[in-house]
């Protein structure tokens, strides 16, 4: 693969960011503010913990929200890994060649600094999430 991946963050379903925040303190991490993401219904957290992965806390806003039947049939739950890329177009092609599947095309986020994302799957490593810094 041409493109580079650089390993962004986790990504994990909530019914509650602020009971994961509760716990996730009690841990050393530090939390950002919590914001709302229109695009998928959702409010997002960033958790961050020296020497630790980032970890992105997802809320669904209402049952149409993507990961409202993930927290529905798991709980809270980790589902996605994030990784931040130069080039979005360049990177979908490349791992769609691969056979991942686009799950939509590629949104400006409202809690990443207004910069690119879009979700893929593959059966052999489920969801994943590409970002691209504005």
């Amino acid at each position: 693969m041409k493109s580079k991946l650089v390993f962004h963050h986790l990504g994990i379903a909530t019914k509650s960011i602020e009971n994961c925040i509760g716990t996730y303190s009690a841990l050393g991490y530090q939390n950002t503010q919590i914001k709302d993401e229109p695009s998928q219904n959702v409010r997002i957290c960033f958790l961050s913990k020296e020497g630790s992965p980032l970890l992105e806390l997802v809320e669904p806003l209402t049952k149409d929200a993507p990961v409202f039947n993930i927290i529905k049939n798991s709980g809270t739950t980790p589902y996605h890994t994030c990784y931040e890329v130069e080039n979005m177009q360049e990177t979908l092609d490349e791992l769609e060649d691969m056979g991942f599947r686009m799950l939509f095309e590629p949104l400006v986020s409202e809690v990443m600094d207004h910069g690119l994302f879009c979700y893929l799957f593959s059966a052999e490593i489920g969801l994943f999430e590409l970002y691209q810094k504005k």
